[in-house]
Protein backbone atom coordinates (compact mmCIF):
# COMPACT_ATOMS: atom_id res chain seq x y z
CA UNK A 1 0.00 0.00 0.00
CA UNK A 2 1.41 3.40 -1.22
CA UNK A 3 0.82 6.40 0.88
CA UNK A 4 0.84 9.66 -1.59
CA UNK A 5 0.69 13.26 -0.13
CA UNK A 6 -0.66 15.82 -2.52
CA UNK A 7 -0.77 19.55 -1.56
CA UNK A 8 -2.66 21.73 -3.75
CA UNK A 9 -0.63 25.10 -5.02
CA UNK A 10 -2.81 27.16 -2.83
CA UNK A 11 -0.63 25.03 0.14
CA UNK A 12 2.84 26.07 -1.72
CA UNK A 13 1.66 29.35 -1.90
CA UNK A 14 1.07 29.65 1.73
CA UNK A 15 4.24 28.11 2.73
CA UNK A 16 6.23 30.55 0.75
CA UNK A 17 4.29 33.40 1.92
CA UNK A 18 4.48 32.35 5.84
CA UNK A 19 8.80 31.66 4.51
CA UNK A 20 8.61 35.15 3.65
CA UNK A 21 6.76 36.68 6.43
CA UNK A 22 9.30 35.33 8.77
CA UNK A 23 12.45 36.06 6.85
CA UNK A 24 11.10 39.50 6.58
CA UNK A 25 10.28 39.48 10.47
CA UNK A 26 14.04 38.18 11.59
CA UNK A 27 14.95 41.28 9.50
CA UNK A 28 13.24 43.72 11.46
CA UNK A 29 14.48 42.28 14.42
CA UNK A 30 18.01 42.50 13.24
CA UNK A 31 17.50 46.28 12.28
CA UNK A 32 15.94 47.06 15.44
CA UNK A 33 19.30 45.64 16.99
CA UNK A 34 21.51 47.68 15.20
CA UNK A 35 19.37 50.63 16.04
CA UNK A 36 19.55 49.95 19.52
CA UNK A 37 23.42 49.47 19.34
CA UNK A 38 23.86 52.55 17.46
CA UNK A 39 21.55 54.44 19.77
CA UNK A 40 23.61 52.59 23.09
CA UNK A 41 27.09 53.48 21.50
CA UNK A 42 26.49 57.03 21.48
CA UNK A 43 25.08 57.63 24.65
CA UNK A 44 28.22 55.77 26.06
CA UNK A 45 30.71 57.13 24.09
CA UNK A 46 30.01 60.58 25.23
CA UNK A 47 30.57 60.08 28.69
CA UNK A 48 33.82 60.98 30.26
CA UNK A 49 36.27 58.80 31.73
CA UNK A 50 35.14 59.37 34.80
CA UNK A 51 31.50 58.73 34.54
CA UNK A 52 32.18 55.33 32.53
CA UNK A 53 34.17 54.34 35.47
CA UNK A 54 31.46 55.13 37.61
CA UNK A 55 29.72 52.54 35.99
CA UNK A 56 32.39 49.80 35.87
CA UNK A 57 32.98 50.98 32.26
CA UNK A 58 36.32 51.53 30.46
CA UNK A 59 36.54 53.23 27.50
CA UNK A 60 37.86 50.50 25.43
CA UNK A 61 35.48 47.85 26.75
CA UNK A 62 32.32 50.28 25.16
CA UNK A 63 32.09 47.99 21.92
CA UNK A 64 31.88 44.80 24.16
CA UNK A 65 29.32 46.08 26.14
CA UNK A 66 27.00 47.27 23.69
CA UNK A 67 26.79 43.92 21.25
CA UNK A 68 26.51 42.31 24.41
CA UNK A 69 23.36 44.30 26.37
CA UNK A 70 22.20 44.36 22.80
CA UNK A 71 22.48 40.68 21.52
CA UNK A 72 22.41 39.40 25.16
CA UNK A 73 25.88 37.72 25.14
CA UNK A 74 26.93 36.24 28.51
Amino acid sequence: MAISVSSSPFDAVASAFSHAGSTLLAILEEFGRARAAKALYGELSVLSDAELAEMGLKRDEITNTVYSRVYDVR
